[in-house]
């Protein structure tokens, strides 16, 4: 029989051993989320902040051998968080990044896994279901990464309709557009991008097709080894859900957003400030947010949103995102934002580029559509208020 003398260390010790147990459980479970989603202004506030992004995506967003992360994604969502810090007056947070594979994304927001999450992160109503959107800040649209040492290049779309192999990631819908367009194209999928721009280079496949800034990302990793086509329909064409496209029209047009959790409308409205604020710099980002302010009317231009916002983006061709785009994307960066910019025989772009953040209008259609909005708005520029 044990005396009660010997039992009372027993009890002591298995009492420090259950507590030392939780005690190296807990933060390996907070470190996996909470299962109640985060609130971003808190995290910056705190000084620390968990941002979502890809880890495999060049000249987007990658993880480099030391751990760090590149890439215009990961500067957006830099830029983002310390702009928001600096408008409030908080010291810029810390940064822990994690990588939100695409099928994962809705449910890390939802977890806790992470306060925010900018990788190629296109806005859909199927995603709004389960996140929020602030944004967009960039337009992409699907195109074609072809090889440069082909001996029979590919340099329109209907290039493809004579039994090449096309390339793209598995369940992803680029490569089913263009099947419904081209019949003729055999398509091949892969588990990634990086085994498709593989097979490009060996010669296995003719193309790989998706938005075209992913594929800017790897165009730049591999200098003078590939171009980038444009897609646009070739015909008149209803595809398999019924949408009609007319000639010419992009195969898709994608906007990118930074996902938040559900509700957070006060995140929502300072992170588009600070999108605002990164297109177009402080002033002018700050008279854009002043335009209900009365001012006189010599000093008004009334304009399209989105016309009247790319504008304001293009008069200082150095803005940040312009940079961030040059620093990352290589000389397709370029093209891009040459495309973006407003024509004065048209009063458009030839392909748009920079969406007004926080609009989101056209989720109202059913079709994906390239025109931009058309919701009026009162640009002022500086002068001087009625009375003074």
């Amino acid at each position: 029989m044990t005396s009660p003398q010997n039992t009372r260390p027993r009890r002591w010790r298995g009492a420090i051993a259950a507590a030392a147990a939780v005690a190296v459980t807990l933060p390996l479970v907070s470190a996996c989320g909470t299962d109640t989603p985060r609130s971003l202004l808190d995290s910056i506030k705190s000084g620390n902040v968990v941002l979502g992004t890809k880890f495999d995506q060049p000249g987007l967003a990658i993880q480099n051998p030391n751990k760090s992360q590149t890439g215009s994604d990961v500067q957006v969502s830099e830029f983002v968080v310390n702009q928001i810090a600096k408008n409030n007056g908080w010291a810029a947070p810390k940064i822990t990044w994690k990588e939100t594979p695409s099928p994962l994304r809705e449910r890390m927001i939802e977890n806790g896994e992470v306060d925010m999450i900018a990788a190629t992160y296109s806005i859909s109503k199927a995603r709004k279901a389960k996140a929020d959107f602030a944004g967009p800040y960039l337009i992409t649209y699907q195109a074609l990464l072809v090889s440069k040492k082909s001996t029979n290049p590919i340099k329109t779309l209907t290039d493809l309709n004579s039994g090449r192999k096309l390339c793209s990631v598995s369940g992803s819908t680029s490569a089913l557009n263009v099947q419904s367009a081209l019949p003729n194209v055999q398509l091949q999928q892969y588990d990634g991008y990086a085994s498709c721009v593989e097979g490009v280079r060996r010669g296995v496949l003719d193309a790989l097709t998706t938005d075209a800034t992913i594929l800017a990302g790897f165009q730049a990793k591999y200098p003078g080894e590939f171009d980038i086509v444009p897609m646009t329909y070739p015909q008149d064409t209803t595809l398999k859900d019924g949408t009609k496209k007319k000639k010419g029209d992009q195969f898709s047009t994608e906007r990118y957003g930074i996902g938040i959790r559900k509700g957070d409308g006060a995140a929502m409205t300072q992170i588009n400030r600070a999108l605002e604020q990164m297109t177009l710099g402080d002033e002018a980002a700050a008279r854009f947010a002043a335009t209900a302010i009365p001012s006189k009317p010599t000093c008004q231009v009334s304009k399209d949103t989105t016309t009247a916002y790319t504008e304001a983006a293009y008069a200082d061709p150095n803005n940040r995102l312009f940079q961030i785009l040059r620093e990352n994307l290589g000389d397709y960066a370029t093209t891009m934002i040459d495309q973006g910019r407003i024509d004065p025989a048209t009063g458009k772009p030839a392909s748009a580029l920079i969406p007004t953040p926080g609009d989101q209008t056209w989720l109202l259609t059913t079709a994906t559509p390239t025109p931009a909005p058309t919701t009026p708005v009162t640009l002022a520029p500086v002068c001087a208020k009625e009375g003074s």
